[in-house]
């Protein structure tokens, strides 16, 4: 790996603590351990530090970069500073992810992978036109592109899910009360009068924007057929919020509904931590390195 692909090694690192950090927007499968956040918060705070190839890179690039490099600030300090708003750490040492946050962490995820991918892009293309890229280098970066999209993709399917269902029993709630004061009729009930569900469901639509983002910016160029089936999959899919499709078991369609990307997990992450921890011992910069949770947890039950 040549000095030029070192310093965008460092930027590709940063979008994997961002994609590792995607654990916490979903319901543990166990516990998460301290270790590897302070693990993660640690290589992310070098990585994001003055002088870093992020930081100048930001510093060169006017307000588009002085505001990237604030949130990626925020986005630290929320989820990896010692007294995180999002995530921390408890008395009993242990991670506590604020639930009520997780939406924000989601949508913060994805935008500030935006930034990150459309920096690599750039970058990729400066090396291959200084004949700087290696076909190696530029592997690593296309499948952790590739596993980023389909792994948040997969996330965005259950988040999606599970605020539908929150939905659905919210408008029971709603129409059980508005029946015992209304005599026993729905005639004019309307659940958008209640501002909670208005909440929920500014929260459903936020999600499905995210999802749009993600799925919507890979996989466009004819080169990644498994891709587009699972994306077009989740879209067909999606007919069951407006009513279009009905089922008589909501659990087992949305548990198909959230394994769409599971084969390209599962041929993708493996691969991936390969190549991470190959590139990784070429870097100078050791605490880089980022360790990574099974991709299997996050299948559907």
């Amino acid at each position: 790996m040549n000095n030029e692909e070192k310093n965008v090694m460092t930027i590709v690192t940063i979008g994997r603590v961002i994609e590792s950090t995607l654990w916490y927007c979903l319901p543990p499968r166990g516990t998460f351990t301290v270790e590897e956040r302070n693990s993660r918060g640690q290589a992310l705070k070098t990585l994001i530090s003055e002088g870093s190839p992020f930081a100048l890179n930001c510093d060169s690039n006017g307000d588009a970069g002085k505001d990237l490099k604030e949130e990626m600030q925020y986005f630290y300090e929320d989820v990896y500073g010692e007294n995180g708003r999002i995530v921390s750490i408890t008395l009993d040492n242990k991670v506590r992810v604020e639930e009520s946050l997780t939406l924000e962490l989601f949508s913060t995820i994805v935008k500030l992978r935006g930034y990150i991918e459309s920096f690599l892009r750039a970058a990729l293309e400066e090396l291959k036109k200084n004949d700087k890229l290696e076909p190696e280098f530029a592997e690593l970066v296309e499948s952790d592109v590739r596993y980023f999209h389909a792994f948040s993709g997969k996330v965005s399917c259950m988040l999606i899910a599970n605020k539908f269902m929150e939905l659905n029993q919210m408008v029971r709630t709603l129409q059980e009360s508005y029946a015992k004061s209304h005599n026993g009729t729905l005639q004019g009930f309307d659940p958008r009068q209640d501002p909670s569900f208005r909440m929920l469901e500014n929260e459903f639509h936020q999600i499905n924007s995210d999802m749009n983002a993600v799925l919507n910016t890979y996989g466009n160029n004819g080169q990644d057929d498994e891709f587009k089936f699972a994306r077009e999959s989740v879209y067909a899919d999606c007919d069951i919020f407006t009513g279009k499709k009905q089922t008589s078991d909501i659990n087992a369609y949305f548990n198909i509904f959230s394994s769409y990307f599971d084969k390209i997990l599962d041929a993708t992450q493996p691969k991936l931590n390969a190549m991470f921890q190959s590139f990784g011992k070429q870097l100078s910069e050791p605490e880089a390195e980022v360790k990574e949770e099974p991709v299997e947890e996050t299948k559907g039950e």
